[in-house]
C-alpha cells in the first residue's frame, strides 16, 4: 500500500511539474494537474493541503535529488582544489539538465510575480549554498583557503562555476554541455578561485 502511495503521489509531482511549467503558478489549476494524473481534486487535496505546497514540493524535489550527490562530496578530508573541481562538476551537469533548467526558470518567472520564487530559493538554493559556505569555512580553519568572508567568497565560487553556460544554457541558446566541456569550465572557474582565496605555498627556506 506504502509503494502505491509514493507512486501517486510522485505521479501528482509530475503531471504538477508539466503543469506549472506549461501555464505558470497563476494560471496552473488543480483540476488541470488532476486531470492528467487521471484522479480528482480531491485526490491532490489528500497529498498536498494547497497549489503553494505542491509547488514548492515540486520545485524542490525537483533539484534536490539532482544535486544533492554533489554536495556530498564537500569533504575537508581531501584538498581544496580537487574537492572544488569535484563538487564543480557534479554541480553544473546538475543543474544544466533540462529539467533543472525548466525549475529554475519558473522559479525566475515567479519571483517577478509573487513571493513563490524567493521562498523556492530560502527552502532550497539557499539550503544548499550554506553547506558550501560551511566548508569554506572549515577549509580556512584547516589552512586550505585563506582568511576571507566567507560569504563573498561563497558567492563568488558560485558565479564562476555558473558564468560561461548557466545563463546561456537558461535562455535557450546552444552550447557544449558535454562533460568534457563541462570539465574545462569547472577547471577555469576553480583556477579563478584558488588564485583569488587559494593559501600561497610556502617559501623555500
Amino acid at each position: 500500500m506504502r509503494k502505491k502511495t509514493e507512486e501517486k503521489r510522485q505521479a501528482i509531482v509530475d503531471a504538477a511539474f508539466e503543469v506549472f511549467s506549461e501555464v505558470g503558478f497563476e494560471q496552473a489549476s488543480m483540476s488541470e494537474i488532476a486531470a492528467r494524473v487521471g484522479g480528482s481534486k480531491a485526490t491532490l487535496y489528500g497529498y498536498f493541503e494547497s497549489k503553494e505546497e505542491m509547488f514548492f514540493e515540486v520545485m524542490i524535489e525537483s533539484a534536490a535529488d539532482e544535486v544533492k550527490a554533489a554536495f556530498a562530496l564537500l569533504k575537508i578530508s581531501v584538498p581544496a582544489r580537487d574537492t572544488l573541481t569535484a563538487f564543480g562538476k557534479h554541480y553544473l551537469m546538475a543543474i544544466l539538465k533540462p529539467q533543472l533548467l525548466s525549475v529554475r526558470r519558473l522559479a525566475n518567472h515567479e519571483g517577478g510575480r509573487s513571493p513563490l520564487g524567493a521562498l523556492f530559493y530560502e527552502r532550497g538554493p539557499k539550503v544548499g549554498w550554506l553547506m558550501v559556505a560551511e566548508y569554506v569555512q572549515q577549509a580556512i580553519a584547516a589552512g586550505q583557503l585563506r582568511e576571507c568572508n566567507v560569504t563573498v567568497a561563497t558567492a563568488h565560487l558560485r558565479a564562476l562555476y555558473e558564468a560561461e553556460l548557466l545563463e546561456l544554457c537558461l535562455l535557450g541558446v546552444s552550447v557544449d554541455t558535454s562533460t568534457r566541456n563541462i570539465s574545462k569550465v569547472v577547471q577555469r572557474a576553480v583556477d579563478v578561485f584558488m588564485a583569488a582565496y587559494g593559501v600561497a605555498p610556502a617559501a623555500d627556506a
